[in-house]
């Protein structure tokens, strides 16, 4: 009795399993991924400083190993209001770590310059996502123009801005609020709101609060109710004083809340300076800063579609923020707006396919485990490994949260600075699609067209030099390969550890080198055949047209011609390779190999400095074809051996040639006579044509047979 249903459904049992306890372990948004390099806190450090008056980004190196999604709040308002203060209450309620602090200076001249940033990983938190708190210099100690720049980029980078007042929400804050986010007058009315891009994409929700240093609302009720403005924050930006700039705050922050946050008497505050406990002092304004912290977590559960895929495409965020606020064009926010549309395209995208790992991965182990132990090596269940290898490939690398899009491609600038009249709508769905997420899916489904083959006829090749049976030869690359597959997969987290750690880089180098070596051995190996091919192709020509007059002459060749089995090579076999000699050599193998050697370089350019499941396994697979091509070169250059012969030639050279000097002396009296017809002039020349074209087969044999063993 056959034991391989069991041990499939067994497997599969066990695959279905292991995904679900990985979804249970893992968020959605990292779905497909084993990424787990990241557990201490990142920061507080600057990420945004000034030079001169622009700001310059500063993302630090260690977000580059943040995957998985990161949501981002910024807190903003007056110099020494207590932000930083705030956010390291939140830090150490969300950690619980003492040490943890925002540094504040304690003087009063501001500590905080441009922005800095702590990022909570989950493992921290206990959230499904990172977090990362920003904080911002005090805008109304700076120029004007600094003042604008740095509430844009408080605006545009994080889900949720909190703004913090004291006492009383007056027409003066709300006025130097629209005066800080004039900006975003040059964005047109109809990109507000929910339905506009801005406000589906862009728009954070604005929480203020307001410090009550005046016991305003009494000491006595401690409901979180209480510490409810929304309804007072609303009632002063309904009234008719300074219209417009209340206007605009309601177009810039369509979602808002307002909240009250305790006084923080100098004890508490001392204690919480030096990681003590606050005890009774500082009850009240622990309890309050709990509730506005607890409003702010519902609201990025809320906003959780456009949390950033990573820590590389948080930083790339932060870059292209920037890029828009130190620009003096018009256009610049709205090809922020355009460029947040790109990226919400490609979240949505890549949530699809992360959903399409698992199943793809699936699919290709049952194929490789029916193919493995049923014993039946069928061409149609091998093209459906194949196509499951290709699904797996593109849901694998299109889902990447590795890859990076700029602001400043070409084509999406091209795109917003030409007018393109009755096709724009035509012309931005196309814009909206080309990004590098696009690309990957790309280059993706061509990596695993042509990854699949030469990997399998690797490990064929490999396992026939085993003592294996002969069946386990064919029908065991596939699982080998879902085998080594599942080993690197497992080891991704080891791997980012490697290219993070000291010489990181080097490894990246070493190894996008040894493939760019691989890829020019392959290269030259493939124009050496190709002119190999080129040269039998010219020497074949006349022959071939030659072939007329034979078949015209020769009875059984022209009887030949009229076979089935005749017409059965040549649907196999091209006319061209129709004289043996002259044979030209498949090259199609070396094609693919340079190929998939590119297209693996371009996918390490595309998420460097980081390496993944697909790299290492195409480095190490070239690797080891270039270090056997060298090791075959060298034994054989020591051995003093040839390269092996084509098959026909090593034939025509192992036939014996009859010697025929013993013969008996034929008396040419017994040779009848015949008599010698007279030939045309026509005939002649196709007779002397037809010798000088066996001449010439003969020479360029030589030459063919020695070309093909210096290949």
């Amino acid at each position: 009795m056959r034991l391989w249903p069991v041990a499939l459904f067994t497997v599969a049992e066990v695959i279905c399993q292991t995904s679900h306890n990985r979804e249970d372990e893992d968020a959605a948004a990292e779905r497909g991924y084993i990424y787990e390099p990241v557990d201490q806190i990142l920061g507080p450090q600057p990420v945004m400083t000034w030079s001169n008056s622009q700001l310059l980004p500063q993302p630090p190196r260690d977000w580059l190993r943040l995957l998985g999604a990161v949501g981002t709040v910024c807190i903003t308002g007056d110099d020494r209001i207590g932000k930083s203060t705030l956010l390291t209450a939140w830090s150490r309620n969300l950690t619980s770590l003492p040490t943890l602090d925002f540094p504040a200076g304690h003087t009063r001249t501001s500590h905080t310059k441009g922005l800095w940033s702590a990022v909570l990983p989950r493992q921290s938190t206990g959230l499904d996502y990172h977090l990362n708190l920003c904080d911002s210099q005090g805008p109304k100690q700076v120029s004007e123009v600094k003042q604008w720049r740095l509430f844009t980029a408080n605006v545009l980078i994080p889900q949720v801005l909190v703004y913090m007042g004291i006492n009383v929400i007056q027409n003066d804050e709300l006025r130097d609020l629209a005066k800080m986010a004039h900006q975003f007058d040059k964005i047109s009315k109809e990109e507000f709101g929910e339905l506009g891009r801005f406000g589906r994409l862009l728009s954070p929700h604005l929480i203020v609060v307001v410090r009550d240093e005046s016991l305003l609302d009494g000491d006595d009720d401690t409901g979180q109710d209480s510490y409810n403005l929304t309804a007072h924050l609303e009632g002063a930006l309904a009234g008719p004083d300074f219209a417009e700039d209340k206007a605009l705050i309601k177009r810039v922050f369509h979602s808002r809340e307002a909240w009250v946050l305790e006084r923080l008497p100098s004890r508490a505050l001392k204690a919480l300076r030096t990681g003590k406990e606050m005890g009774s002092d500082g009850e009240g304004w622990q309890r309050s800063g709990a509730a506005i912290l607890q409003r702010l977590l519902h609201q990025m559960e809320k906003k959780k579609h456009t949390f950033l895929s990573g820590g590389p495409e948080l930083a790339e965020w932060y870059r292209s923020v920037a890029e828009t606020v130190n620009s003096d064009d018009q256009g610049s926010l709205g090809r922020l707006i355009g460029h947040g549309e790109v990226l919400d395209r490609g979240r949505r995208r890549q949530e699809v396919l992360r959903r399409l790992v698992g199943p793809a991965f699936g699919l290709l182990g049952v194929v490789a485990l029916v193919l493995a132990f049923s014993g039946v090596v069928s061409i149609w269940l091998q093209r459906l490994a194949w196509l499951a290898w290709i699904i797996l490939s593109v849901c694998y690398l299109g889902s990447s949260p590795l890859i990076k899009t700029p602001l400043s491609g070409l084509l999406q600038n091209y795109c917003h600075d030409t007018s393109w009249g009755a096709a724009e709508v035509l012309v931005r769905s196309v814009c909206l699609e080309v990004s590098s997420q696009t690309a990957a899916v790309l280059l993706a489904a061509v990596l695993g067209t042509l990854s699949y083959p030469l990997l399998t006829g690797r490990i064929r090749w490999l396992l026939a030099s085993l003592p294996l049976p002969g069946r386990v030869h064919d029908s065991g690359a596939t699982l080998a390969l879902v085998g080594i597959a599942t080993v690197l997969w497992q080891l991704q987290g080891l791997l980012v550890e490697v290219v993070f750690g000291d010489g990181g880089n080097v490894w990246v180098f070493v190894g996008i080198a040894g493939v760019a070596v691989s890829a020019a051995d392959t290269g030259y190996r493939l124009m050496a055949e190709l002119a190999h091919n080129r040269h039998c192709l010219a020497a074949s020509e006349s022959g071939i047209a030659l072939h007329y007059w034979v078949s015209n002459r020769i009875e059984q060749v022209a009887n030949l011609e009229q076979t089935a089995s005749w017409d059965l090579h040549f649907r196999k076999h091209g006319r061209r390779n129709a004289l043996w000699p002259f044979r030209s050599v498949p090259n199609w193998h070396l094609v693919s190999q340079l190929c998939q050697s590119l297209m693996l370089i371009v996918w390490a350019c595309l998420i460097y400095p980081h390496c993944d499941v697909v790299v290492a396994l195409g480095v190490s697979v070239n690797l080891l074809h270039l270090a056997w091509r060298l090791f075959d070169g060298f034994r054989a250059a020591l051995a003093g051996q040839r390269a092996p012969e084509d098959e026909t030639d090593a034939w025509a050279d192992g036939m014996e040639v009859e010697d025929c000097s013993d013969a008996d002396a034929v008396d040419d009296a017994d040779v009848p006579f015949l008599a010698v017809l007279p030939e045309s002039e026509e005939e002649l020349e196709t007779r002397r044509r037809i010798e000088a074209m066996r001449q010439a087969q003969e020479i360029n044999r030589i030459r063919a047979r020695g070309k093909r063993r210096n290949i």
